[in-house]
């Protein structure tokens, strides 16, 4: 008797452990940091917040998702936020082959983490690059995107070289960016992660409407591991294929908010009103006294906005 007692005892034992060991599916969603490995490539990602779910897609050319996560953290107060880095930066792993760090390959990535999170559809915002990403995907998948906000966001295969230039010659007599300008129009081929975030830095300036006061609040919030100087080189490859997005805004159906800062050069307020034209139901917001960070320059009205919009 004993040991039919001490043999059930162990069966549920190593029931529980093995249960345990099991991810239930709420178990994705909890609140904290993960890692998750899909078609070859383990990403991380962190969950925060409460409310609906609101996903946070970053740029793919070497950043991770540390200066949204921290300067996007007041929505936490009304969304469920998930952050994630893209593949081959900070914390998620490369792909085996670098030919696959095209933006193409990103919005895959994005549709397998949206199975894998249980998602029916969501709420997605994008940043820059990290926008055009977004746009992909509610391109290519519309029916899982219940809602986009792109925030000073380009378009993959838009030409937007004419408008970038015009208003960099708009700063170059300003002393504020002088040190920016004549780094970003050097020769540039860091060959060190330490090599490309100094560049980074001494280019940053260019991204501020105040540069003197946006960017010591921008320091506090990109406190990440170093931009990767690895999968910037296998995203800005001459050979890589672009997505075709210019052409097939229209087929986005979730309703859109679009924020750009007047004072954005990187994706200026002439791509965003491109944007505009191209998806049927979308709104255009131009933040005054602002770059390409409005949540840094303009946060009253940059949170104001979103909290609206996604609600």
């Amino acid at each position: 008797m004993k040991k039919a007692a001490l043999a059930l005892l162990v069966l549920t034992v190593k029931l529980s452990v093995a249960q345990a060991s099991v991810p239930q599916p709420d178990e994705k969603l909890a609140a904290g940091e993960h890692y998750t490995e899909l078609a070859g490539v383990k990403f991380w990602y962190k969950v925060a917040g409460r409310g609906p779910v609101l996903v946070i897609q970053a740029p793919g050319w070497g950043v991770g998702s540390e200066y949204l996560r921290n300067g996007l953290a007041p929505l936490e107060q009304h969304f469920t936020l998930i952050y994630y880095d893209t593949r081959g930066s900070a914390r998620s792993s490369r792909p085996p082959d670098e030919k696959h760090m095209t933006s193409a390959d990103m919005v895959d990535d994005l549709e397998q983490l949206r199975r894998f999170w249980g998602l029916d559809s969501m709420t997605l915002l994008g940043h820059s690059h990290g926008g055009a990403i977004a746009l992909g995907y509610a391109i290519r998948y519309p029916k899982f995107v219940h809602g986009l906000v792109l925030v000073d966001s380009n378009i993959e295969d838009y030409d937007d070289g004419a408008d970038r230039n015009r208003e960099i010659a708009a700063r170059k007599n300003d002393p504020r960016f002088k040190d920016a300008i004549a780094s970003m129009t050097s020769d540039f081929d860091p060959k060190t992660d330490e090599q490309f975030d100094s560049f980074l830095k001494r280019v940053l300036p260019l991204y501020f409407y105040e540069p003197v006061s946006g960017l010591p609040r921008f320091a506090k919030t990109d406190t990440g591991p170093l931009p990767s100087v690895w999968a910037y080189h296998a995203f800005a490859a001459p050979d890589k294929p672009l997505m075709k997005e210019d052409g097939s805004l229209d087929r986005i159906e979730a309703q859109t908010l679009i924020l750009v800062g007047r004072a954005d050069w990187i994706c200026p307020v002439a791509e965003a009103e491109h944007i505009r034209k191209g998806i049927r139901n979308s709104r255009l917001v131009v933040l005054d006294k602002s770059g390409h960070f409005p949540w840094i320059e303009v946060s009253e009205r940059f949170f104001a906005e979103v909290i609206r919009f996604a609600k």
